[in-house]
Protein backbone atom coordinates (compact mmCIF):
# COMPACT_ATOMS: atom_id res chain seq x y z
CA UNK A 1 0.00 0.00 0.00
CA UNK A 2 1.55 3.30 -1.05
CA UNK A 3 1.68 6.52 0.93
CA UNK A 4 -0.66 9.25 -0.25
CA UNK A 5 0.16 12.91 -0.34
CA UNK A 6 -2.33 13.80 2.35
CA UNK A 7 -1.52 12.91 5.95
CA UNK A 8 -5.21 12.23 6.39
CA UNK A 9 -5.07 9.63 3.65
CA UNK A 10 -1.94 8.12 5.11
CA UNK A 11 -3.56 7.69 8.47
CA UNK A 12 -6.76 6.36 6.97
CA UNK A 13 -5.00 3.82 4.83
CA UNK A 14 -2.71 2.32 7.38
CA UNK A 15 -3.30 3.09 11.01
CA UNK A 16 -5.73 0.23 11.52
CA UNK A 17 -2.99 -2.18 10.51
CA UNK A 18 -2.47 -3.88 13.85
CA UNK A 19 -5.66 -4.60 15.84
CA UNK A 20 -5.04 -6.23 19.15
CA UNK A 21 -6.18 -9.71 18.30
CA UNK A 22 -6.66 -10.75 21.89
CA UNK A 23 -9.58 -8.29 22.08
CA UNK A 24 -10.76 -8.03 18.51
CA UNK A 25 -10.13 -11.60 17.43
CA UNK A 26 -7.18 -13.71 16.42
CA UNK A 27 -5.11 -14.62 13.43
CA UNK A 28 -6.90 -16.77 10.90
CA UNK A 29 -4.48 -19.64 11.07
CA UNK A 30 -5.52 -20.23 14.67
CA UNK A 31 -8.76 -22.07 13.94
CA UNK A 32 -12.06 -22.77 12.20
CA UNK A 33 -10.61 -24.55 9.20
CA UNK A 34 -9.44 -21.39 7.46
CA UNK A 35 -5.97 -22.83 7.07
CA UNK A 36 -7.40 -25.54 4.81
CA UNK A 37 -8.89 -23.10 2.31
CA UNK A 38 -7.06 -23.36 -1.01
CA UNK A 39 -7.67 -19.79 -2.07
CA UNK A 40 -6.20 -16.35 -1.48
CA UNK A 41 -3.53 -15.89 1.16
CA UNK A 42 -3.21 -12.56 2.92
CA UNK A 43 -1.39 -11.13 5.91
CA UNK A 44 -4.32 -8.98 7.07
CA UNK A 45 -6.87 -11.71 7.83
CA UNK A 46 -8.39 -11.28 11.28
CA UNK A 47 -10.99 -13.61 12.76
CA UNK A 48 -13.54 -11.84 14.96
CA UNK A 49 -14.69 -14.37 17.53
CA UNK A 50 -14.96 -12.21 20.65
CA UNK A 51 -18.31 -13.82 21.52
CA UNK A 52 -16.65 -17.22 21.93
CA UNK A 53 -15.44 -16.27 25.41
CA UNK A 54 -19.08 -16.06 26.52
CA UNK A 55 -20.32 -19.34 25.09
CA UNK A 56 -20.77 -21.39 21.94
CA UNK A 57 -20.95 -19.34 18.73
CA UNK A 58 -24.21 -19.39 16.77
CA UNK A 59 -22.43 -18.56 13.51
CA UNK A 60 -18.90 -19.12 12.21
CA UNK A 61 -16.50 -16.32 13.24
CA UNK A 62 -16.46 -13.26 11.02
CA UNK A 63 -13.46 -12.90 8.70
CA UNK A 64 -12.19 -9.33 8.56
CA UNK A 65 -9.74 -8.15 5.88
CA UNK A 66 -7.97 -5.31 7.56
CA UNK A 67 -6.00 -3.72 4.74
CA UNK A 68 -9.10 -3.76 2.51
CA UNK A 69 -10.97 -1.74 5.11
CA UNK A 70 -8.16 0.77 5.63
CA UNK A 71 -8.07 1.47 1.89
CA UNK A 72 -11.84 1.87 1.74
CA UNK A 73 -11.72 4.35 4.63
CA UNK A 74 -8.93 6.29 2.97
CA UNK A 75 -10.92 6.51 -0.25
CA UNK A 76 -13.84 7.89 1.78
CA UNK A 77 -11.57 10.54 3.36
CA UNK A 78 -11.88 8.90 6.79
CA UNK A 79 -9.16 8.17 9.32
CA UNK A 80 -8.33 5.84 12.20
CA UNK A 81 -10.98 7.29 14.48
CA UNK A 82 -13.58 5.44 12.43
CA UNK A 83 -12.66 2.33 14.35
CA UNK A 84 -10.05 3.31 16.93
CA UNK A 85 -9.92 5.69 19.83
CA UNK A 86 -6.94 7.85 20.84
CA UNK A 87 -4.47 6.04 23.06
CA UNK A 88 -4.69 8.94 25.49
CA UNK A 89 -7.58 11.38 25.96
CA UNK A 90 -7.02 14.46 23.86
CA UNK A 91 -4.20 12.89 21.82
CA UNK A 92 -5.63 12.26 18.33
CA UNK A 93 -2.17 11.58 16.87
CA UNK A 94 -1.64 8.33 18.77
CA UNK A 95 -4.22 5.58 18.54
CA UNK A 96 -5.05 2.57 20.65
CA UNK A 97 -5.24 -0.53 18.49
CA UNK A 98 -8.46 -1.74 20.04
CA UNK A 99 -11.80 -1.69 18.28
CA UNK A 100 -13.94 0.86 20.10
CA UNK A 101 -12.97 -0.58 23.50
CA UNK A 102 -15.32 -3.62 23.56
CA UNK A 103 -14.25 -4.56 27.10
CA UNK A 104 -16.76 -2.01 28.38
CA UNK A 105 -19.61 -3.80 26.60
CA UNK A 106 -21.74 -6.33 28.46
CA UNK A 107 -21.42 -9.83 26.99
CA UNK A 108 -25.11 -9.93 26.04
CA UNK A 109 -24.68 -6.73 24.05
CA UNK A 110 -21.37 -7.62 22.41
CA UNK A 111 -22.93 -8.97 19.22
CA UNK A 112 -25.04 -5.83 18.87
CA UNK A 113 -21.92 -3.77 19.51
CA UNK A 114 -20.05 -5.30 16.57
CA UNK A 115 -23.05 -5.41 14.25
CA UNK A 116 -24.02 -1.85 15.08
CA UNK A 117 -20.54 -0.53 14.32
CA UNK A 118 -19.65 -2.70 11.34
CA UNK A 119 -22.99 -2.98 9.56
CA UNK A 120 -23.83 0.60 10.54
CA UNK A 121 -20.67 1.85 8.82
CA UNK A 122 -21.46 -0.22 5.73
CA UNK A 123 -24.98 1.18 5.62
CA UNK A 124 -23.76 4.78 5.91
CA UNK A 125 -21.29 4.30 3.07
CA UNK A 126 -23.96 2.66 0.93
CA UNK A 127 -26.34 5.62 1.49
CA UNK A 128 -23.61 7.98 0.35
CA UNK A 129 -23.24 6.04 -2.89
CA UNK A 130 -19.91 4.44 -1.94
CA UNK A 131 -19.08 0.78 -2.32
CA UNK A 132 -19.61 -0.93 1.01
CA UNK A 133 -19.28 -4.22 2.81
CA UNK A 134 -22.15 -6.61 3.62
CA UNK A 135 -25.39 -5.13 4.94
CA UNK A 136 -27.92 -6.56 7.38
CA UNK A 137 -29.20 -10.03 6.43
CA UNK A 138 -26.08 -10.73 4.34
CA UNK A 139 -24.72 -12.82 7.21
CA UNK A 140 -22.77 -15.38 5.22
CA UNK A 141 -20.67 -12.72 3.53
CA UNK A 142 -18.84 -12.35 6.85
CA UNK A 143 -19.76 -15.51 8.77
CA UNK A 144 -18.74 -18.06 6.16
CA UNK A 145 -17.82 -21.60 7.27
CA UNK A 146 -15.55 -21.84 4.20
CA UNK A 147 -14.03 -18.37 3.78
CA UNK A 148 -12.36 -17.49 0.50
CA UNK A 149 -9.15 -16.32 2.15
CA UNK A 150 -6.69 -17.62 4.68
CA UNK A 151 -3.87 -16.00 6.54
CA UNK A 152 -0.23 -16.21 5.57
CA UNK A 153 0.75 -13.77 8.29
CA UNK A 154 4.31 -14.22 9.53
CA UNK A 155 5.77 -12.94 12.77
CA UNK A 156 8.39 -10.27 12.32
CA UNK A 157 11.52 -9.89 14.39
CA UNK A 158 13.68 -6.81 14.74
CA UNK A 159 16.81 -8.55 13.53
CA UNK A 160 20.25 -6.99 13.37
CA UNK A 161 19.69 -5.39 9.95
CA UNK A 162 16.27 -3.94 10.78
CA UNK A 163 17.53 -2.75 14.16
CA UNK A 164 20.46 -1.01 12.48
CA UNK A 165 18.11 0.81 10.11
CA UNK A 166 16.39 2.31 13.16
CA UNK A 167 19.67 3.17 14.87
CA UNK A 168 20.98 4.85 11.73
CA UNK A 169 17.78 6.84 11.16
CA UNK A 170 18.20 10.60 11.56
CA UNK A 171 14.43 11.07 11.81
CA UNK A 172 14.03 9.31 15.16
CA UNK A 173 14.86 12.10 17.58
CA UNK A 174 15.29 11.37 21.26
CA UNK A 175 15.36 14.63 23.17
CA UNK A 176 17.56 13.43 26.05
CA UNK A 177 20.44 12.26 23.86
CA UNK A 178 21.08 13.93 20.51
CA UNK A 179 23.64 11.30 19.46
CA UNK A 180 21.61 8.21 20.29
CA UNK A 181 17.96 7.35 19.71
CA UNK A 182 17.88 4.12 21.78
CA UNK A 183 15.67 5.74 24.41
CA UNK A 184 12.97 6.44 21.82
CA UNK A 185 12.07 2.74 21.90
CA UNK A 186 13.81 1.14 24.88
CA UNK A 187 12.40 1.84 28.31
CA UNK A 188 12.24 0.16 31.69
CA UNK A 189 9.84 0.44 34.59
CA UNK A 190 11.13 2.61 37.43
CA UNK A 191 9.46 1.43 40.62
CA UNK A 192 10.39 4.61 42.51
CA UNK A 193 8.59 6.99 40.14
CA UNK A 194 6.18 4.47 38.63
CA UNK A 195 7.23 5.68 35.17
CA UNK A 196 8.84 4.20 32.09
CA UNK A 197 12.38 5.55 31.75
CA UNK A 198 15.33 4.92 29.47
CA UNK A 199 17.73 2.50 31.17
CA UNK A 200 20.84 3.58 29.29
CA UNK A 201 23.31 0.75 28.82
CA UNK A 202 20.75 -1.85 29.94
CA UNK A 203 18.46 -1.93 26.90
CA UNK A 204 16.74 -5.27 26.46
CA UNK A 205 14.37 -7.08 24.15
CA UNK A 206 10.72 -6.00 24.27
CA UNK A 207 9.75 -9.52 25.30
CA UNK A 208 11.89 -9.29 28.43
CA UNK A 209 9.01 -7.26 29.89
CA UNK A 210 6.07 -7.67 27.50
CA UNK A 211 4.94 -11.28 27.46
CA UNK A 212 3.25 -13.23 24.71
CA UNK A 213 -0.55 -13.33 25.22
CA UNK A 214 -0.64 -17.05 26.01
CA UNK A 215 2.21 -16.74 28.52
CA UNK A 216 0.60 -13.77 30.28
CA UNK A 217 -2.80 -15.49 30.34
CA UNK A 218 -1.26 -18.64 31.83
CA UNK A 219 0.46 -16.67 34.60
CA UNK A 220 -2.68 -14.72 35.50
CA UNK A 221 -4.84 -17.86 35.42
CA UNK A 222 -2.40 -19.72 37.65
CA UNK A 223 -2.41 -16.84 40.11
CA UNK A 224 -6.22 -16.79 40.22
CA UNK A 225 -6.30 -20.55 40.75
CA UNK A 226 -4.12 -20.14 43.82
CA UNK A 227 -6.14 -17.31 45.30
CA UNK A 228 -9.00 -15.20 43.87
CA UNK A 229 -7.76 -11.70 43.10
CA UNK A 230 -4.10 -12.80 43.24
CA UNK A 231 -3.57 -11.76 39.61
CA UNK A 232 -3.96 -8.10 40.60
CA UNK A 233 -0.93 -8.36 42.86
CA UNK A 234 1.16 -10.51 40.51
CA UNK A 235 4.25 -8.45 39.63
CA UNK A 236 7.95 -8.56 38.89
CA UNK A 237 10.70 -5.95 38.64
CA UNK A 238 8.87 -4.39 35.71
CA UNK A 239 5.68 -3.77 37.66
CA UNK A 240 2.23 -5.42 37.79
CA UNK A 241 1.66 -8.03 35.07
CA UNK A 242 -2.05 -7.34 34.75
CA UNK A 243 -1.48 -3.71 33.75
CA UNK A 244 1.31 -4.52 31.33
CA UNK A 245 0.56 -4.71 27.58
CA UNK A 246 1.32 -7.99 25.85
CA UNK A 247 4.12 -8.09 23.29
CA UNK A 248 1.75 -7.63 20.34
CA UNK A 249 -0.03 -4.68 21.93
CA UNK A 250 3.18 -2.95 23.00
CA UNK A 251 4.91 -3.47 19.65
CA UNK A 252 1.96 -2.33 17.54
CA UNK A 253 1.29 0.68 19.73
CA UNK A 254 4.93 1.80 19.60
CA UNK A 255 5.85 0.89 16.02
CA UNK A 256 2.70 1.76 14.08
CA UNK A 257 2.06 5.02 15.92
CA UNK A 258 5.69 6.05 15.43
CA UNK A 259 5.53 5.29 11.71
CA UNK A 260 2.27 7.25 11.43
CA UNK A 261 3.64 10.28 13.26
CA UNK A 262 6.83 10.33 11.20
CA UNK A 263 4.72 10.18 8.05
CA UNK A 264 2.66 13.18 9.16
CA UNK A 265 5.86 15.16 9.70
CA UNK A 266 7.26 14.04 6.37
CA UNK A 267 7.05 16.92 3.93
CA UNK A 268 9.83 15.70 1.66
CA UNK A 269 8.23 12.39 0.76
CA UNK A 270 10.88 10.34 2.55
CA UNK A 271 9.86 6.72 3.01
CA UNK A 272 8.79 5.75 6.52
CA UNK A 273 8.05 2.41 8.12
CA UNK A 274 4.95 0.48 7.03
CA UNK A 275 1.47 0.89 8.50
CA UNK A 276 -0.41 -1.94 6.82
CA UNK A 277 -0.49 -5.52 8.05
CA UNK A 278 1.11 -6.67 4.80
CA UNK A 279 3.88 -4.10 5.20
CA UNK A 280 5.46 -6.15 8.01
CA UNK A 281 3.74 -9.51 8.16
CA UNK A 282 3.48 -10.67 4.55
CA UNK A 283 6.09 -13.08 3.12
CA UNK A 284 6.77 -10.59 0.33
CA UNK A 285 7.55 -7.75 2.76
CA UNK A 286 9.84 -9.94 4.82
CA UNK A 287 11.70 -11.10 1.72
CA UNK A 288 12.18 -7.44 0.75
CA UNK A 289 13.62 -6.71 4.18
CA UNK A 290 15.95 -9.70 3.89
CA UNK A 291 17.08 -8.59 0.42
CA UNK A 292 17.71 -5.08 1.71
CA UNK A 293 19.97 -6.52 4.36
CA UNK A 294 21.92 -8.52 1.79
CA UNK A 295 22.22 -5.70 -0.75
CA UNK A 296 22.63 -2.78 1.63
CA UNK A 297 26.17 -1.41 1.26
CA UNK A 298 26.24 -0.26 4.88
CA UNK A 299 25.33 -3.75 6.00
CA UNK A 300 27.88 -5.32 3.66
CA UNK A 301 30.53 -3.07 5.16
CA UNK A 302 29.63 -4.32 8.61
CA UNK A 303 26.98 -3.19 11.06
CA UNK A 304 28.54 -1.41 14.04
CA UNK A 305 28.30 -3.21 17.36
CA UNK A 306 25.45 -2.25 19.60
CA UNK A 307 26.53 0.13 22.33
CA UNK A 308 25.30 -1.62 25.43
CA UNK A 309 28.45 -2.09 27.45
CA UNK A 310 28.68 -5.80 26.68
CA UNK A 311 32.10 -7.47 27.11
CA UNK A 312 34.26 -8.48 24.16
CA UNK A 313 34.67 -11.87 25.80
CA UNK A 314 33.38 -13.67 28.87
CA UNK A 315 34.27 -16.62 31.06
CA UNK A 316 31.29 -18.96 30.89
CA UNK A 317 30.70 -21.48 33.65
CA UNK A 318 28.41 -22.03 36.61
CA UNK A 319 27.97 -19.27 39.19
CA UNK A 320 30.58 -18.91 41.97
CA UNK A 321 27.97 -19.97 44.53
CA UNK A 322 27.44 -23.28 42.70
CA UNK A 323 31.10 -24.09 42.14
CA UNK A 324 32.70 -22.89 45.39
CA UNK A 325 32.11 -26.24 47.08
CA UNK A 326 33.38 -28.30 44.15
CA UNK A 327 36.92 -29.63 44.27
CA UNK A 328 37.09 -29.55 40.51
CA UNK A 329 34.89 -28.73 37.55
CA UNK A 330 35.18 -28.22 33.83
CA UNK A 331 37.49 -25.47 32.69
CA UNK A 332 35.49 -22.33 31.92
CA UNK A 333 34.68 -21.51 28.30
CA UNK A 334 36.39 -18.36 27.07
CA UNK A 335 33.50 -17.10 24.99
CA UNK A 336 34.30 -14.64 22.19
CA UNK A 337 31.21 -12.45 22.51
CA UNK A 338 32.26 -9.94 19.86
CA UNK A 339 32.80 -12.65 17.26
CA UNK A 340 29.42 -14.23 17.95
CA UNK A 341 27.72 -10.84 17.61
CA UNK A 342 29.02 -10.66 14.05
CA UNK A 343 27.82 -14.18 13.24
CA UNK A 344 24.39 -14.12 14.91
CA UNK A 345 21.25 -12.79 13.27
CA UNK A 346 20.27 -10.93 16.42
CA UNK A 347 20.78 -10.96 20.18
CA UNK A 348 17.85 -13.35 20.63
CA UNK A 349 19.81 -16.07 18.82
CA UNK A 350 21.39 -16.69 22.23
CA UNK A 351 19.55 -14.44 24.68
CA UNK A 352 16.13 -15.88 23.88
CA UNK A 353 14.28 -14.47 26.91
CA UNK A 354 16.28 -11.49 28.10
CA UNK A 355 19.83 -10.18 27.88
CA UNK A 356 22.00 -11.43 30.71
CA UNK A 357 24.34 -14.27 31.73
CA UNK A 358 23.13 -17.73 30.76
CA UNK A 359 23.56 -18.78 34.40
CA UNK A 360 20.84 -16.32 35.45
CA UNK A 361 18.27 -18.78 34.05
CA UNK A 362 20.23 -22.04 33.61
CA UNK A 363 21.92 -23.41 36.72
CA UNK A 364 23.78 -26.68 37.25
CA UNK A 365 20.61 -28.34 38.52
CA UNK A 366 18.05 -26.26 36.57
CA UNK A 367 15.55 -23.75 37.87
CA UNK A 368 12.11 -22.38 37.11
CA UNK A 369 13.33 -19.26 35.28
CA UNK A 370 15.01 -21.46 32.68
CA UNK A 371 12.24 -24.01 32.34
CA UNK A 372 14.37 -26.37 34.46
CA UNK A 373 16.81 -26.75 31.57
CA UNK A 374 20.20 -27.30 33.16
CA UNK A 375 23.26 -25.33 32.16
CA UNK A 376 24.75 -28.43 30.53
CA UNK A 377 21.54 -28.94 28.55
CA UNK A 378 21.35 -25.30 27.51
CA UNK A 379 24.91 -25.41 26.17
CA UNK A 380 25.18 -28.94 24.78
CA UNK A 381 21.75 -30.00 23.48
CA UNK A 382 22.54 -31.14 19.93
CA UNK A 383 18.93 -30.85 18.74
CA UNK A 384 18.39 -27.31 20.02
CA UNK A 385 19.12 -24.33 17.80
CA UNK A 386 19.56 -22.24 20.95
CA UNK A 387 22.42 -24.23 22.42
CA UNK A 388 26.09 -23.75 21.56
CA UNK A 389 26.54 -27.29 20.28
CA UNK A 390 23.20 -27.29 18.46
CA UNK A 391 24.02 -24.06 16.65
CA UNK A 392 27.47 -25.34 15.68
CA UNK A 393 25.98 -28.66 14.53
CA UNK A 394 23.55 -26.80 12.27
CA UNK A 395 26.50 -24.95 10.69
CA UNK A 396 28.12 -28.26 9.75
CA UNK A 397 25.16 -29.09 7.51
CA UNK A 398 25.91 -26.19 5.17
CA UNK A 399 27.30 -27.24 1.76
CA UNK A 400 30.86 -26.16 2.55
CA UNK A 401 30.98 -28.52 5.56
CA UNK A 402 28.42 -31.24 4.90
CA UNK A 403 30.76 -33.41 2.84
CA UNK A 404 32.62 -34.50 5.95
CA UNK A 405 29.69 -34.00 8.30
CA UNK A 406 27.30 -36.12 6.24
CA UNK A 407 25.94 -37.81 9.34
CA UNK A 408 24.36 -35.17 11.66
CA UNK A 409 25.89 -34.93 15.12
CA UNK A 410 23.98 -37.02 17.67
CA UNK A 411 26.13 -36.38 20.72
CA UNK A 412 29.17 -34.34 21.67
CA UNK A 413 32.36 -36.39 21.28
CA UNK A 414 34.58 -36.21 24.31
CA UNK A 415 37.50 -35.20 22.10
CA UNK A 416 35.72 -31.93 21.30
CA UNK A 417 35.46 -30.71 24.90
CA UNK A 418 38.91 -29.09 24.90
CA UNK A 419 37.97 -27.00 21.86
CA UNK A 420 35.72 -24.84 24.04
CA UNK A 421 36.81 -25.70 27.58
CA UNK A 422 40.39 -24.72 26.80
CA UNK A 423 43.14 -23.94 29.26
CA UNK A 424 43.04 -20.18 30.07
CA UNK A 425 46.17 -18.22 29.19
CA UNK A 426 48.65 -17.98 32.07
CA UNK A 427 46.51 -20.00 34.50
CA UNK A 428 47.48 -23.26 36.19
CA UNK A 429 45.32 -26.34 35.55
CA UNK A 430 44.26 -26.38 39.21
CA UNK A 431 43.05 -22.79 39.16
CA UNK A 432 41.27 -23.39 35.86
CA UNK A 433 39.17 -26.18 37.38
CA UNK A 434 38.46 -25.04 40.95
CA UNK A 435 36.27 -22.03 40.05
CA UNK A 436 38.71 -19.55 41.58
CA UNK A 437 38.75 -17.56 38.31
CA UNK A 438 35.17 -16.53 39.00
CA UNK A 439 36.39 -14.56 41.99
CA UNK A 440 38.21 -12.18 39.65
CA UNK A 441 36.60 -8.82 38.94
CA UNK A 442 34.70 -8.41 35.66
CA UNK A 443 37.50 -6.50 33.96
CA UNK A 444 40.04 -9.21 34.75
CA UNK A 445 37.65 -11.96 33.66
CA UNK A 446 37.05 -10.19 30.35
CA UNK A 447 40.78 -9.73 29.71
CA UNK A 448 41.53 -13.38 30.50
CA UNK A 449 38.66 -14.66 28.34
CA UNK A 450 39.66 -12.42 25.43
CA UNK A 451 43.30 -13.53 25.54
CA UNK A 452 42.30 -17.20 25.64
CA UNK A 453 39.69 -16.85 22.89
CA UNK A 454 42.16 -14.97 20.70
CA UNK A 455 44.80 -17.67 21.14
CA UNK A 456 42.25 -20.34 20.27
CA UNK A 457 41.09 -18.50 17.16
CA UNK A 458 44.63 -17.82 15.98
CA UNK A 459 45.36 -21.52 15.85
CA UNK A 460 43.48 -21.58 12.56
CA UNK A 461 43.45 -24.51 10.28
CA UNK A 462 47.11 -25.32 10.23
CA UNK A 463 48.35 -24.96 6.71
CA UNK A 464 49.60 -28.29 5.47
CA UNK A 465 53.41 -28.17 5.48
CA UNK A 466 55.01 -28.34 2.05
CA UNK A 467 56.65 -31.69 2.74
CA UNK A 468 53.35 -33.09 3.96
CA UNK A 469 51.42 -31.86 0.94
CA UNK A 470 54.04 -33.23 -1.40
CA UNK A 471 53.96 -36.57 0.38
CA UNK A 472 50.27 -37.01 -0.28
CA UNK A 473 49.55 -39.17 -3.29
CA UNK A 474 48.33 -36.99 -6.12
CA UNK A 475 45.91 -39.64 -7.34
CA UNK A 476 44.75 -42.98 -6.00
CA UNK A 477 43.70 -45.76 -8.34
CA UNK A 478 40.72 -47.61 -6.87
CA UNK A 479 40.46 -50.87 -8.76
CA UNK A 480 40.00 -53.60 -6.18
CA UNK A 481 36.40 -54.11 -7.25
CA UNK A 482 36.68 -53.18 -10.93
CA UNK A 483 34.88 -55.55 -13.25
CA UNK A 484 32.49 -53.86 -15.64
CA UNK A 485 34.28 -50.50 -15.30
CA UNK A 486 37.89 -49.38 -15.42
CA UNK A 487 39.43 -48.56 -12.01
CA UNK A 488 38.41 -45.16 -10.68
CA UNK A 489 41.08 -42.48 -10.40
CA UNK A 490 40.62 -40.52 -7.17
CA UNK A 491 42.26 -37.02 -7.27
CA UNK A 492 43.35 -37.27 -3.66
CA UNK A 493 45.64 -34.25 -3.32
CA UNK A 494 43.23 -31.92 -5.14
CA UNK A 495 40.32 -33.00 -2.94
CA UNK A 496 42.29 -32.50 0.28
CA UNK A 497 43.34 -29.05 -0.93
CA UNK A 498 39.74 -28.14 -1.78
CA UNK A 499 38.44 -29.29 1.59
CA UNK A 500 41.08 -27.25 3.39
CA UNK A 501 40.14 -24.13 1.44
CA UNK A 502 36.42 -24.60 2.07
CA UNK A 503 36.98 -24.99 5.80
CA UNK A 504 38.84 -21.77 6.49
CA UNK A 505 35.95 -20.26 8.43
CA UNK A 506 36.26 -19.11 12.04
CA UNK A 507 34.28 -22.04 13.42
CA UNK A 508 36.45 -24.55 11.57
CA UNK A 509 39.54 -22.72 12.76
CA UNK A 510 38.78 -23.83 16.31
CA UNK A 511 37.60 -27.37 15.70
CA UNK A 512 39.93 -28.28 12.80
CA UNK A 513 43.18 -27.01 14.24
CA UNK A 514 45.21 -30.14 13.58
CA UNK A 515 46.86 -31.12 10.30
CA UNK A 516 45.01 -34.41 10.18
CA UNK A 517 41.58 -33.30 11.29
CA UNK A 518 40.31 -32.84 7.76
CA UNK A 519 41.61 -36.31 6.84
CA UNK A 520 39.18 -37.85 9.30
CA UNK A 521 36.26 -36.59 7.23
CA UNK A 522 36.88 -39.60 4.97
CA UNK A 523 39.08 -41.76 7.19
CA UNK A 524 36.42 -41.52 9.87
CA UNK A 525 37.42 -44.42 12.12
CA UNK A 526 41.16 -44.17 11.68
CA UNK A 527 43.57 -42.58 14.14
CA UNK A 528 44.89 -39.16 13.11
CA UNK A 529 47.88 -39.98 10.95
CA UNK A 530 49.71 -38.89 7.81
CA UNK A 531 49.36 -42.45 6.52
CA UNK A 532 45.92 -43.73 7.55
CA UNK A 533 45.00 -47.30 6.60
CA UNK A 534 42.96 -47.90 3.46
CA UNK A 535 39.21 -48.31 3.44
CA UNK A 536 39.51 -52.07 2.86
CA UNK A 537 41.03 -52.37 6.35
CA UNK A 538 37.52 -52.09 7.80
CA UNK A 539 35.23 -52.62 4.83
CA UNK A 540 35.38 -56.12 3.33
CA UNK A 541 35.05 -56.67 -0.39
CA UNK A 542 31.65 -58.33 0.10
CA UNK A 543 29.00 -58.83 2.74
CA UNK A 544 30.67 -61.95 4.07
CA UNK A 545 34.05 -60.32 4.64
CA UNK A 546 32.69 -57.01 6.03
CA UNK A 547 33.98 -56.48 9.57
CA UNK A 548 31.74 -55.90 12.61
CA UNK A 549 28.68 -55.16 10.54
CA UNK A 550 30.29 -52.31 8.59
CA UNK A 551 29.09 -51.76 5.01
CA UNK A 552 30.96 -53.78 2.37
CA UNK A 553 33.61 -51.92 0.42
CA UNK A 554 31.52 -51.01 -2.64
CA UNK A 555 28.71 -49.62 -0.48
CA UNK A 556 31.18 -47.68 1.69
CA UNK A 557 32.87 -46.08 -1.32
CA UNK A 558 29.62 -45.06 -2.94
CA UNK A 559 27.99 -43.82 0.24
CA UNK A 560 31.04 -41.77 1.19
CA UNK A 561 31.91 -40.38 -2.24
CA UNK A 562 28.42 -39.81 -3.64
CA UNK A 563 27.11 -38.54 -0.31
CA UNK A 564 29.86 -35.95 -0.20
CA UNK A 565 29.25 -34.86 -3.80
CA UNK A 566 25.51 -34.55 -3.22
CA UNK A 567 25.76 -32.58 0.04
CA UNK A 568 28.44 -30.23 -1.33
CA UNK A 569 26.86 -29.93 -4.81
CA UNK A 570 30.00 -31.29 -6.51
CA UNK A 571 30.43 -33.12 -9.81
CA UNK A 572 30.17 -35.82 -10.95
CA UNK A 573 26.56 -36.31 -9.83
CA UNK A 574 25.36 -39.39 -8.00
CA UNK A 575 23.86 -40.94 -11.13
CA UNK A 576 26.87 -40.18 -13.35
CA UNK A 577 28.67 -43.52 -13.08
CA UNK A 578 30.91 -42.77 -16.06
CA UNK A 579 32.08 -39.60 -14.34
CA UNK A 580 34.24 -41.81 -12.10
CA UNK A 581 34.22 -45.17 -13.85
CA UNK A 582 35.07 -45.50 -17.52
CA UNK A 583 33.17 -48.50 -18.94
CA UNK A 584 35.40 -51.38 -20.02
CA UNK A 585 35.46 -52.13 -23.73
CA UNK A 586 33.47 -55.16 -24.87
CA UNK A 587 35.55 -58.28 -25.38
Amino acid sequence: MKNQSSSLLRAGMFCLAFLVLAVFGHNADAGTGIEEAKTDKRADVIVIDAMARHGKLEMPPAVFLHDTHTKALADAKKDCSSCHQPAKPGDPATYSFRFMDPDKVNSAKLKEFYHGNCIGCHADMSKNGSASGPLEAQCRDCHNPEPAVRSNRQSIALDKVLHYKHIASTRINFSRDAKHNCGACHHAYDSASGQLLWAKGNEDSCRACHLLPNVLAAKLTAAEAGSPGASDALADTNGPLKKRPTLEKAAHHACVNCHMNLSRENNAGVKTGPFACAGCHSPEAQKTLADEGINNTRVAAGIPRLERGQPDAALMTATPEETNNLKSSMKPVSFNHELHELSAKDCRSCHHRQIGPCSSCHSLEGKREGGFVTQAGAMHAVSSGRSCVGCHAAETQKPSCAGCHTVPLRHVPQSACESCHSQPVGVSPTDAENASLLQLDKQSQTALAKATATRRGNMGISAMPAFHAASLPEKIRIGILSKDYEPAEFPHRAIVSTLLKKQEGRLAAVFHAGNNTVCRGCHHNSPASNTPPGCVSCHGTNVVTAINGTPPLAAAYHKQCMGCHASMAQKPAQDDCAGCHKPRGKK
